[in-house]
């Protein structure tokens, strides 16, 4: 035990502990990338989604907003005003009812105008022709959220019965997977970089023990 505790050194735990800070914040959306990916299309014909499902492909219709991810500020005069707009929760229908889908703020013109040709389908135009493609996965969608949510549907014309009865509702949450696998693989590197440190000082330590027991007293 003595020897295991001497061969850990600061750089073997800065090593080791951010390894690990990146493996958990990574992890998720690692394991979420190799998952076979449901598209929008296959939302609307039924296929069962879950915390975790991997979404992709283009987002087929879009309902609107119904909530915005904005920052505030203080201005001069002591009046708070909107600083950042750095995304909206857009509607997204499927065979279940309504899931959110988080956008950033270079998207939001383009989902603006697939709500447009989604309602002027609804009216009896032809299909939105619009291709925003999504790469994401499925999460539970924030608590914060959720009134946001419910006074949409319930606009819309859905009774309180009726959205309690659609359950908690999902958000897809776009995810750069490519990003997370270059964290995780990064988090692996740097376990290993600081368990083969930390066997190359503990070999030395037996070697100086092993080397000191040969030595005759006199």
């Amino acid at each position: 035990m003595k020897k295991i505790m001497q061969s850990i050194n600061s750089g073997i735990l800065i090593l080791f502990a951010a390894g690990m800070i990146l493996i958990l914040f990574s992890f998720s959306g690692f394991i979420t990338s190799f998952l076979p990916p449901v598209t929008f299309e296959d939302l609307l014909e039924g296929k069962e989604i879950k915390i975790g499902s991997h979404i992709e492909g283009n987002v087929v219709y879009a309902l609107d907003y119904f909530a915005t991810d904005t920052t505030y500020e203080k201005n001069s005069d002591g009046i708070i005003v909107p600083k950042k707009n750095s995304g909206n929760y857009y509607i997204i229908p499927f065979s279940g009812g309504y899931l959110g889908l988080k956008t950033d703020q270079t998207q939001n013109s383009s989902f603006d105008r697939l709500t447009e040709e989604t309602y002027a389908f609804l009216k009896g135009g032809q299909k939105p022709q619009l291709k925003i493609f999504i790469d994401g996965e499925i999460i539970p969608m924030k608590k914060k959220l959720l009134p946001y949510f419910h006074k949409y549907l319930s606009e819309a014309g859905y009774s309180e019965e009726e959205i309690k009865g659609m359950g908690t509702p999902f958000l897809i949450r776009p995810r750069a997977f490519i990003v997370n696998r270059i964290v995780f693989s990064a988090g692996i590197l740097f376990l290993f970089l600081s368990a083969v440190i930390f066997r190359r000082i503990y070999r030395r330590f037996c070697i100086l023990e092993e080397f000191s027991k040969d030595i005759p007293v006199e």
